[in-house]
């Protein structure tokens, strides 16, 4: 800012001289000087001359029409929240306004509301010419806000990976699951504005809010408690339905289990269109159907496994179903059933294991048990079991050796939880005698409490086990008796047949055979496939 007082302005009959008290000055301060005070038509070479001498010199001729009166410019913002003025300076002789003057100009232009006096008396204490300075405000409307929808789970999210992080991208799914109760979504409720007023005392209208609801159907409801929180109210598949979240009972694939959709972990059943890929897994407490192959992915279901394209297990995947199992084909596959296991065509060089039955008995040779294990409690069935090169194919029916191990290690860690248990007893009563007596010091307080402890454990551990061994037995109960591996066709030799724990080696092949165990002669003996004895539960 300059220093005004360093020039001087004097109006004679024939002009108006310009002079400096100091010389030290910049040549914008000059014009400055002279725009401040109302001089804007003058000899620019006068001017230059005075900027080289620093001498009194006449810069402009006397012209009453240019010797004018300030002039009080009022502007409002368009939506008139604010108002602001500029002066247009008067000729340096004239008087520049007044605050009453700014006042009187800002009422003329319907200013009513927000004025400050102080912003005004800045500006003319600092003369400034030709600069909009706002010098009254309205109060704005406080805008609201819109409600909302924030989804605490959301079905069309894609799958996050930090920089840093590490993930199996085998394991990972791009599928929502939820349960009952889960919080899903969550209603943010509209916030109405608040009308202002702007600076000529209009009414300054806040923005309309939008209110929005829940868009759900089935296995989706209102908590009680807080209205405006969706939770889950069924198992299953959180799914956007165009707009409308649903939870769907039954998890419905179109596409390749694979990195474009990841594993799967679901509450309910699971039907898949297409194939499950190697490495995969496809877990569910319902059913699974798949219609392409399984292709050395793990399966596992609380209910049934169909699969009709087969199962390629290369050696690497497991299927597991507490229930029945179907399928086209198995090749070096592993499958564990709680029921029967059904193939439509061939079982080659895999590990199966049934609680009931393993049927081959599909049209065509192809139907056909060659090269690994076969396990069941009941019955293994077959076109033909073998091949003509002679592959050794294992098959047991009756009572698995894991079965018999398992009673015989279950049987025994009960009856160690009963001896424990029975020299516990005598030690925790004598110690609870001493403390009906009031003889029980710290040392034997620690010990009373320690003995308590233990056998709590050996109770839990005991029920657990007990448990686990009465289902076995029932399990062993039903077979015990029972037990029959029936071949419709050819039945090759380098097969090792075992039932009840009896044994027998094919060397010779044989048809439309059934192989049975014989209590009597404690060995397995041949009969033809349509014998009765022995069958599938009875």
């Amino acid at each position: 800012m300059f220093d005004k007082d360093i020039f001087s302005l004097e109006a004679r009959p024939d002009g108006i001289y310009l002079s400096c008290y100091d010389k030290d000055f910049k040549e914008n301060d000059v014009y400055a000087y002279l725009k401040e005070y109302g001089i804007v038509r003058y000899d620019f070479k006068a001017v230059r001359k005075f900027l080289q001498d620093k001498e009194t010199c006449k810069i402009c001729v006397r012209n009453p029409a240019f010797e004018k009166d300030a002039r009080i410019l009022v502007t409002l913002a368009k939506d008139k929240m604010t108002a602001s003025v500029s002066i247009d300076p008067p000729f340096f002789a004239k008087p520049w306004p007044t605050e009453e003057d700014v006042l009187k100009s800002l009422a003329a232009h319907g200013v009513k509301v927000g004025v400050n006096v102080d912003s005004i008396r800045s500006l003319l204490a600092r003369r400034l010419a030709n600069e909009a300075v706002v010098v009254a405000e309205g109060i704005k409307p406080i805008e609201g806000k819109n409600a909302f929808i924030e989804l605490i789970k959301d079905p069309d999210k894609p799958f996050e990976v930090r920089d840093d992080e590490k993930i199996d991208f085998w394991s990972r799914s791009t599928i929502v699951t939820v349960h009952p109760g889960q919080e899903i979504a969550i209603k943010h409720p509209l916030v109405n504005g608040k009308n202002g007023i702007d600076v000529t005392g209009a009414v300054a209208k806040a923005k309309p809010v939008k209110n929005i609801e829940f868009s759900f159907g089935e296995g989706l409801a209102r908590d009680e408690d807080n209205r405006l929180l969706l939770v889950a109210t069924a198992e299953g598949q959180l799914k956007n339905e165009k707009g409308r979240l649903v939870v769907l009972p039954e998890l419905d694939i179109h596409k390749d289990i694979d990195f474009g959709v990841g594993s799967i972990d679901f509450t309910g059943a699971v039907k898949i269109h297409g194939s499950v890929r190697e490495g995969f897994h496809v877990v569910a407490q319902g059913n699974i159907e798949v219609f392409g192959p399984v292709e050395g992915a793990d399966i596992d279901s609380q209910g049934v496994v169909v699969i009709h394209g087969g199962v390629r297990g290369m050696g690497k995947g497991t299927l597991r179903a507490n229930g029945d199992v179907s399928l086209n084909f198995a090749d070096q596959a592993t499958i564990r059933s709680g029921g029967t296991i059904l193939a439509n065509n061939a079982i080659l060089h895999s590990h199966l294991y049934a609680q009931r039955a393993v049927m081959a008995l599909g049209m065509g040779k192809k139907s056909q048990i060659a090269g690994g294990r076969i396990e069941a409690g009941l019955e293994v069935s077959c076109n033909i079991l073998g091949s003509e090169m002679g592959t050794k194919t294992e098959v047991i029916v009756g009572l698995p050796p894991e079965m018999l191990e398992k009673r015989k290690v279950f049987t025994t860690e009960v009856k160690r939880c009963d001896e424990n248990l029975e020299r516990i007893e005598p030690n925790l009563l004598l110690l609870k005698k001493y403390e009906a007596e009031g003889l029980l010091d710290d040392k034997k307080r620690a010990m009373m409490m320690n003995l308590t402890k233990m056998k709590l454990q050996l109770q839990a551990a005991r029920e657990n086990m007990q448990t686990e061994l009465d289902a076995l037995l029932e399990q062993l109960e039903l077979v015990k008796d029972k037990g029959i591996v029936r071949v419709k066709d050819t039945c090759y030799g380098g097969v090792v047949i075992s039932i009840r724990g009896l044994s027998y080696i094919v060397h010779e092949p044989c048809k439309f055979t059934a192989f049975i165990a014989d209590d009597e002669k404690r060995a397995i003996v041949l009969v033809p496939y349509d014998y009765m004895g022995g069958r599938l539960g009875g």
